[in-house]
């Protein structure tokens, strides 16, 4: 009998029949799918102790495999009943139903598309076209009437009166030794002092006095702001054309400025380093590092995919920030240049750039710049950039990346982390045995904890918190032996953590503040505070009670209760 007689045989029996030879297809769409979903349940099991993105990754893959076959039966079994259109129509039917009503918002920083409905309407500020026509702090009287810890341009010698003047706060290490604020009860005791729109980057406040200092894009102008931190004011603006822009790591600039000496050191996305005056903004020098490079910015960005990151290291009338350059060129891991007049004063290291900035840090009984570069981490002479040490540090600049810079962890020691599963590594410097050189080595080097993958890790009392893998985790520092880690269904993100005294300000990915005690017995979350309403990558910056957050598109000051 051939086919098409057998299918006229069969036409006369009832529609509720399931036809003999459709039901080897039903089942196989139906293994397809439960084998699928089953195949993604394991790999998210597993997510959290290797890697949200890569196991997000896989599970698209698995998705796409096994609803592909799922579909591919289904329409072989309606095939046989004569109904060939049904499958694909039903599928376009679902497709363009859920496009119309759903919209991807962003992406995480674990590639995990952030959905909410296309009649979603959100208020974000607007940008600020004009600086303010008056002076930005009329005379010593005005300013100390402002804020009374304001009453110099200078760090005082308080970490708490004198600023957050660069990347990480004074040290660069996310500390401020003393809470100056009391924890709020609830956040109707939290005063928004200003709600403003802010060009697109990743790149964070640096304050001083009462100038907040940043970067950010404006249309194809890559720009240094400054704004009035009593009420977010536009100060004065220094913009030049470019713009690095990414489909995964979006637009605009990564680091933060410095403020140091009454001036403001600022690296652009795309390798413009600026000196400018901190009260006016007037230029006085700048240097394009990727005309110093002899690289154009396809090239820098074919080998440093996400845009330079680092943010200026200001150290013994140095600006020292990482260099980047062809494997050819000696010296491409770090450049120093004069912080007052912007001459190069030495390159140094052999190791291609990465997205962590340098750190200065006494090891083995020498001040020195300590940078983690795409596959190493070196330690180098603060006059000459004369290597002085280096060990190997897993990364790739055009894939996965490292971002997390060093941070001191004990005498001798620092740590180190680093996201897409790599985990963290607490190192030691000594000196060799002959006295005539050093050795970096491995305390502990572990794949399961502290995996930081856009944050770094703050100590307190030998314990280091950081977001690891997305979730606010603890550690032993001495063993890395994990003592809590927030749940998985409250896990905050791929956002940052800063610590003032006894509490973690965790500035999650998608906006919220959330203040957590730094209890190395417990997880206790002191408050959720909704704040930002977009993704956020930027770090907090935290002056005496006041907290300036920002993104891409929205940045704030916070006024916590008085202590």
């Amino acid at each position: 009998m051939t086919e098409s007689n057998e299918r006229d045989s069969v036409s006369d029996r009832p529609e509720t029949e399931v036809r003999p030879r459709q039901k080897p297809f039903l089942r196989r769409a139906a293994i397809s799918a439960i084998t699928g979903i089953l195949a993604i349940a394991v790999v998210q099991y597993f997510a959290p102790d290797y890697d949200y993105q890569i196991a997000f990754i896989l599970c698209v893959l698995i998705a796409i495999i096994s609803l592909g076959l799922t579909l591919f039966f289904l329409e072989r079994a309606a095939w046989r009943v004569g109904h060939p259109w049904i499958v694909p129509l039903a599928t376009l039917a679902i497709a363009v139903l859920l496009v119309s009503l759903v919209r991807i918002r962003t992406l995480s920083g674990e590639m995990i598309p952030q959905l909410e409905w296309r009649f979603t309407s959100r208020d974000v500020p607007e940008l600020q076209r004009s600086v303010v026509q008056s002076p930005a702090i009329t005379d010593q009287a005005d300013r100390s009437e402002m804020d009374p810890a304001a009453a110099s341009d200078e760090p005082t010698g308080d970490d708490d009166l004198a600023g957050w003047t660069q990347f990480l706060g004074e040290h660069r290490t996310g500390i401020v030794a003393d809470r100056k604020f009391a924890i709020p009860q609830s956040p109707s005791d939290v005063e928004t002092l200003w709600n403003i729109g802010i060009g697109a980057g990743w790149s964070s406040f640096a304050i001083s006095g009462e100038y907040a200092v940043t970067l950010e894009q404006r249309d194809e102008r890559e720009c240094v702001t400054a704004y009035r931190i009593s009420d977010g004011e536009l100060l004065w603006i220094v913009d030049h054309e470019a713009v690095h822009t990414h489909p995964l790591g979006e637009t605009g600039p990564r680091s933060t400025p410095t403020i140091d000496d009454g001036r403001v050191y600022a690296q652009g996305a795309t390798g413009m380093l600026w000196c400018l005056d901190l009260a006016s903004g007037d230029v006085i020098w700048q240097v394009d590092l990727l005309e110093l490079a002899d690289w154009d910015q396809a090239e820098s960005e074919s080998a440093i995919t996400w845009g330079r990151s680092g943010s200026p290291l200001l150290v013994d009338g140095l600006c020292v920030v990482p260099f980047g350059a062809d494997s050819d060129r000696d010296g491409r891991s770090l450049v120093a240049l004069s912080a007052e007049d912007g001459e190069v004063r030495w390159t140094a290291g052999d190791d291609q750039i990465s997205y962590a900035s340098p750190q200065l840090l006494t090891l083995a009984g020498q001040r020195q710049i300590v940078i983690v570069n795409e596959k190493t981490i070196s330690g180098h002479a603060i006059d000459s950039g004369a290597q002085l040490w280096q060990t190997k540090w897993s990364g790739q600049s055009n894939g996965a990346a490292n971002c997390s810079a060093v941070v001191p962890a004990g005498e001798n020691r620092f740590l180190i982390g680093k996201g897409y599963g790599g985990g963290s590594a607490l190192i030691e410097v000594q000196r060799s045995e002959s006295g005539d050189g050093f050795v970096a080595e491995d305390v502990w080097h572990s794949s399961r904890v502290l995996k930081t993958k856009f944050n770094h890790a703050v100590t307190r009392d030998g314990v280091a918190y950081a977001l690891s893998n997305g979730a606010l985790q603890a550690i032993e520092l001495e063993s890395g032996r994990r003592l809590w880690e927030q749940s998985r269904r409250s896990r905050s993100g791929q956002g940052q953590v800063i610590l003032a005294g006894d509490t973690l300000i965790v500035q999650e990915e998608m906006g919220d503040i959330l203040l957590v005690a730094a209890d190395p017995s417990e997880y206790r979350e002191q408050l959720r505070l909704p704040a930002l309403d977009h993704k956020t990558w930027n770090v907090p910056s935290l002056v005496g009670d006041v907290l300036l957050i920002r993104n891409s598109v929205q940045a704030m000051a916070l006024q916590l209760p008085a202590q």
